[in-house]
């Protein structure tokens, strides 16, 4: 359990960080389509912490490894709380480890599942109280069928803020596409292919109405401006010169040509050298 992650931490990332950084290297795909992938995928149970009976991890070794769980923010204990801040609204809340029958409990209990909430108790509360959610297994096979958009802007808001371990989603790419090789490795950078924009960058979408366009107009001096600062200031926090670049940019180009600043901080690292740029896991 932690009481909060910091976007500093590159061992977690969050779903939406994760999913922009996917429809980043996969052009004809946007950052919703690669968050509905990553949300079936939990429900599915593809980020569930291994059984120790299964996988015969008998000294719970991998059970406990905290590179097996997801992160799922959930209200505070009240016992926690004091007075008044059991009053707030919404209350504060703490990152648990958990799987996908903690994220529906969560959800559920929130409100934050799709469509009507009483269908959803009608499924998961027994007429007898003896069993809590006692319909997972329908709620599960429904909700790998949902479309994100379905859900309400709360219910989005708080899948995308999930965070997953990098080694996790990494291992689990891996098994489906040689596309994403190292994307999330520690050791290699988020992007190692040549600068172009995708077609779901939110400034470029305007841009991109032309077939084959590979770049937004305002890079190749982006990357000029990169290298001269960075040889004027080699010990510059990339953010920053993130945001210089950024800023720089929209006072010589039109907004459509300017790709946003995470954007910019995720291909500083292909432009000046071949480290991972910091803050990849800043939503």
């Amino acid at each position: 359990m932690t009481q909060s992650i910091s976007p500093l931490d590159d061992t977690l990332i969050r779903f939406d960080a994760a999913a922009a950084v996917l429809a980043n290297r996969e052009p004809n795909a946007t950052p919703d389509a690669m968050l509905e992938m990553l949300v079936r995928a939990t429900w599915r149970g593809d980020f569930n912490p291994p059984c120790q009976y299964e996988d015969n991890d008998y000294d719970h070794s991998q059970r406990n490894d905290p590179d097996n769980w997801l992160r799922i923010p959930i209200e505070a204990p009240p016992a926690t709380l004091t007075e008044g801040q059991l009053r707030l609204k919404p209350r504060p809340f703490e990152y648990f480890e958990g799987g996908c029958e903690t994220l529906l409990s969560v959800m559920y209990c929130m409100r934050l599942l799709l469509g009507d909430q009483s269908a959803w108790d009608e499924l998961l509360k027994p007429g007898d109280g003896r069993m809590y959610l006692h319909g997972k297994k329908d709620a599960f096979t429904a909700l790998i069928r949902m479309p994100l958009n379905t859900y309400s802007a709360h219910g989005r808001a708080y899948l995308a803020g999930l965070y997953i371990p990098s080694r996790m989603l990494q291992t689990w790419l891996d098994q489906r596409s040689s596309r994403f090789i190292g994307l999330f490795s520690n050791n290699q950078a988020a992007t190692d292919h040549p600068l172009s924009e995708p077609a779901n960058d939110r400034y470029g979408r305007a841009a991109q109405t032309k077939r084959g366009r590979p770049a937004l107009g305002a890079w190749t001096a982006i990357a000029a401006w990169a290298t001269e600062l960075n040889e004027s200031d080699p010990d510059m926090p990339r953010k920053e010169l993130a945001g210089r670049l950024y800023e720089r940019a929209l006072k010589e180009f039109d907004a459509a040509d300017v790709p946003n600043e995470t954007t910019i901080l995720r291909r500083l690292a292909g432009m000046l050298d071949d480290r991972e740029p910091p803050m990849r896991g800043d939503a």
